[in-house]
């Protein structure tokens, strides 16, 4: 089976909200199973929609389950396998979980380490917005569509400049590599709030948030690796302390060494030497990513949600 996978730039207006979009694409015959793809962590929202065809499922504890056609994930600590039946096409939008609230009303904290359906954040207008993509037939389209959609969205609610948000941009801009306590102090605020504002809107601290930054950092850069001098010299340039902290942070958020990972680059998600590639089927042993509609649904549609929610700016 033939697998592509592309990324595009939203509009520039768009991209302080949004990191990327992406199209994953399986060439295969009618009843052929992909290839298992790792996801890794990226701590990042993503938006996932099915636009033509095709079954999708997450590999969990050596069986295969369903996956929504339109779905919104947030940010996630362990990896997550999927595979894909036939030819079809996903898309993705990579929203920045700290402007998750700007564009849908919703702290990327609720959605941590879970997932729900897209009706249940924008109601009828994901459908329409779906249906919208299905019917795009090159990229352009797709890119245009999606950039007027989100426009949409955050022209229907008020813009905000918080200290959250340029800590989180501070994180993301120096890869993991500054202290929180050095970005506690950009931004005015102790520790301990910079904490509680976390917790609050991300669902997660600021070191496992910067971890996991740090993180992506590295799997982006393993081709640096011999230039580098080895794991140990990459580990240094990248800001871990030692070669023992970067293989602990490898090992929690994938379950593998990195040299595991090296060999097997063709089985993760967006880092394929080649924008074709085809690999061997995986099958993850951790649980599935969990699915909670309701809990979104009931802080969508409560008619508090604005005192369920005061943001700390």
């Amino acid at each position: 089976m033939n697998i592509t996978y592309q990324e595009f730039k939203p509009t520039p207006v768009l991209q302080p909200y949004v990191d990327t979009y992406w199209l994953l694409s399986f060439e295969g015959a009618y009843n052929e199973y992909s290839p298992g793809q790792y996801c890794l962590p990226n701590g990042m929202v993503e938006i996932v929609i099915t636009i033509s065809e095709g079954n999708y499922h997450i590999g969990a504890n050596g069986d295969w389950f369903p996956m929504p056609d339109m779905m919104m994930c947030g940010v996630y600590h362990k990896n997550v396998i999927m595979r894909a039946t036939g030819t079809t096409r996903k898309f993705g939008i990579r929203v920045k979980p700290e402007m998750l609230h700007i564009l849908f009303t919703v702290p990327s904290s609720v959605l941590y380490e879970d997932y729900t359906n897209l009706e249940n954040i924008v109601g009828n207008d994901a459908k329409l917005f779906v249906e919208q993509l299905a019917e795009a037939h090159d990229t352009t389209k797709i890119v245009s569509r999606t950039d007027a959609f989100l426009l949409a969205q955050l022209n229907k609610h008020k813009q905000e400049h918080s200290y959250l948000i340029k800590a989180v941009n501070l994180m993301r801009s120096s890869k993991g590599s500054v202290s929180v306590d050095a970005i506690s102090k950009s931004v005015y605020r102790s520790p301990r709030q910079l904490q509680r504002s976390f917790q609050h809107e991300m669902g997660l601290s600021p070191k496992s948030y910067q971890r996991l930054i740090r993180f992506r950092n590295v799997y982006r850069n393993m081709q640096m690796l011999q230039q580098a001098g080895g794991w140990a010299g990459l580990s240094y340039k990248l800001g871990y302390a030692d070669q023992a902290h970067l293989i602990r942070d490898f090992k929690e958020f994938t379950g593998l060494v990195p040299t595991d990972l090296l060999l097997n680059k063709s089985h993760v998600f967006g880092l394929a030497a080649s924008a074709k590639f085809i690999a061997t089927a995986v099958i993850s042993s951790e649980k599935p990513v969990r699915h909670s509609p309701n809990i979104v649904a009931r802080y969508c549609h409560a008619e508090s949600a604005n005192r369920l929610y005061e943001r700390q700016i």
